[in-house]
């Protein structure tokens, strides 16, 4: 972030869901400190989706691993059945966990992005900021509600015109080696899966 772009939070209304008592104090304390004075606390995803089916927040953070109903299933709740203007509420999950099956449950739900435990304060505001300022349409198919996930080559970011950043390491490409892979294998590989749990 460059020090003259700015974000005020203070008029913004957030809902924390953990059901342990410490961290949800600490995800509180870091959004607080981001100038965030609205925070709604809640220890269930039970308890969270009753909420917002009378309330509409701004962003919700919520852990992975709940009671009842896990953060997964909130949000997925929240893109499925939550009312029209609630759909589209950005949503990041928080987890200790973050094996690569729990990263793909966490993009298939509709979560906007997941953060691991413990978390750093810079990644959650640069995660907070990439939601704020993203152009993704959201989708509605039936496997899948959330942000669009497709890519586009857009060429490089505005910011980075030659397509280099500062800090990256200068590479030499060279020829490829061995056969391209069908588009078929293509698909295999990159082909979300639906998840069985």
């Amino acid at each position: 972030m460059q020090p003259s772009q700015h974000i005020n939070l203070e008029k913004a209304r957030a809902l924390i869901v953990d059901d342990n008592h410490q961290s949800l104090d600490l995800l509180v304390g870091v959004l607080t400190s981001f100038g965030l004075r609205n925070v709604i606390r809640k220890e269930s995803g039970r308890e969270a989706r009753d909420e917002l089916e009378f309330q509409q927040v701004d962003l919700i953070l919520a852990n992975a691993h709940l009671p009842e109903i896990d953060g997964y299933d909130l949000i997925r709740w929240l893109r499925r059945e939550a009312d029209e203007a609630s759909r589209m509420t950005p949503a990041i999950i928080v987890s200790a966990h973050t094996r690569r099956s729990q990263v793909e449950k966490a993009r298939d739900c509709g979560a906007n992005f997941i953060i691991t435990k413990p978390i750093s304060p810079a990644v959650m505001l640069e995660r907070i900021l990439w939601v704020a300022r993203s152009d993704r349409l959201f989708i509605e198919t039936e496997s899948y509600v959330g942000p669009d996930r497709r890519w586009r080559n857009a060429g490089p970011p505005i910011e980075f015109p030659d397509g280099r950043r500062r800090d990256d390491q200068s590479i030499e490409l060279s020829d490829g080696e061995g056969f391209n892979m069908s588009q078929d294998e293509l698909d295999m590989l990159i082909k979300p899966l639906r998840s069985l749990a």
